[in-house]
């Protein structure tokens, strides 16, 4: 069986036959369908191969796109996505469990730097109140969730339409600057009380480092992408 990374990378070869009109059909589709689609990548990209090799077909006779899958591609792709089984959890928690590694090694690797550059100009503190880190971490994890939800909301509203809206950059752009700046007020609006120790900058790169492995390992394991 092909695996869905090898799936892809033949996807990316094959739609170079495309005609401009009939890749910019298949492409909205194919976005379309990875974001919405419950299923396994696995099943979801053998079903945009079948697509794209029908469309590939069609063509060679002179067919659109359109003419092959109808003037309603968002219709088209929902009616493929309700028929494709949904995954299980299981199935996903490789890849959620990457990303929630991912994103706390890289907070401890730019916190270990940060402390480290910054103690050649003044001295740092580098204690942590595990309270308040847990409330700030919480807020990252939900915010960084929220972000990409709404900019993958964005990007599907903006499928299948001929003319892009620059406003939905804006909206990404303001909800990100709202985010980082509600992020930055909390550090100085939550006071710092309750049990607390000591994590240098050392530490930080270490234990970020090990994630990064962790995470890295993750990735090659489940072949996530």
């Amino acid at each position: 069986m092909i695996s869905s990374k090898q799936l892809i990378s033949e996807n990316n070869e094959r739609r170079k036959l495309l005609t401009k009109e009939n890749e910019k059909y298949y492409d909205d589709m194919l976005v379309y369908i990875r974001l919405k689609a419950k299923s396994s990548d696995q099943e979801s990209e053998e079903v945009l191969m079948e697509l794209l090799n029908h469309l590939i077909d069609g063509q060679q006779d002179g067919k659109t796109a359109a003419d092959i899958f109808g003037d309603d591609p968002k219709g088209y792709a929902d009616e493929l996505i309700s028929e494709l089984p949904k995954a299980h959890l299981r199935t996903r928690l490789p890849f959620l469990s990457y990303l929630l590694i991912n994103l706390i090694s890289i907070f401890l690797l730019v916190r270990g730097a940060a402390l480290f550059i910054g103690g050649f100009f003044k001295p740092v503190d580098a204690t942590v109140f595990i309270v308040k880190s847990t409330l700030i971490t919480v807020y990252w994890l939900l915010a960084i969730a929220f972000l990409i939800w709404f900019i993958l909301h964005l990007v599907e509203n903006a499928l299948f339409k001929k003319v892009s809206n620059w406003k939905d950059v804006l909206k990404a752009g303001l909800v990100g600057i709202i985010s980082f700046g509600l992020g930055t007020a909390l550090l100085y609006l939550i006071p710092n009380f309750g049990p607390s120790f000591s994590f240098g900058w050392l530490p930080s790169l270490v234990s970020g480092a090990i994630l990064w492995l962790i995470s890295f390992w993750t990735k090659k394991k489940f072949n996530l992408f």
